[in-house]
């Protein structure tokens, strides 16, 4: 007996490898926030740090990371080698390098101002992001913290 596992998940997966790239130079940075969030980048900044702040004791920094994806998606991370250990609500606990922390807070500030604000723009960004998330090579760890 042969047994077809996740065969719904190939319509939805994109075809090929979703390229992340991380933007140098600060003009490029300045425009990253405004392509995805509109006038309500600031209140995503924000959020972002706050999720983060919300899932960490660790000292974060103030320097981040931004990285743009080939699908259209963005996530920031903290500009750091080290590791953080996270604690999300849903009972996660795990430590995890700074692109992965950056991601898991990332999309749960898009998740959390797609409720918040009835917002289309949050909803699609975490949709984007989530599906950089199944090629991602921590992707069993960043769906556990986001579910």
């Amino acid at each position: 007996m042969h047994a077809i596992v996740n065969e719904h998940l190939k319509t939805r997966l994109p075809i090929g490898i979703i390229a992340k790239t991380l933007v140098e130079h600060q003009g490029e940075r300045l425009q990253c926030l405004p392509e995805i969030a509109g006038d309500r980048h600031p209140v995503l900044v924000r959020t972002i740090h706050e999720m983060m702040r919300g899932m960490t004791d660790d000292h974060v920094g103030d320097q981040w990371n931004y990285y743009t994806l080939s699908n259209g998606a963005f996530f920031m991370a903290p500009r750091t080698y080290r590791t953080f250990d996270l604690a999300c609500e849903n009972g996660f606990a795990h430590e995890v390098s700074a692109d992965t922390a950056g991601i898991i807070a990332c999309a749960s500030a898009y998740s959390h101002l797609s409720m918040v604000e009835s917002s289309a723009t949050f909803r699609i960004a975490y949709q984007l992001l989530s599906l950089y998330i199944f090629q991602h090579p921590d992707a069993g760890i960043i769906r556990a913290a986001l579910d």
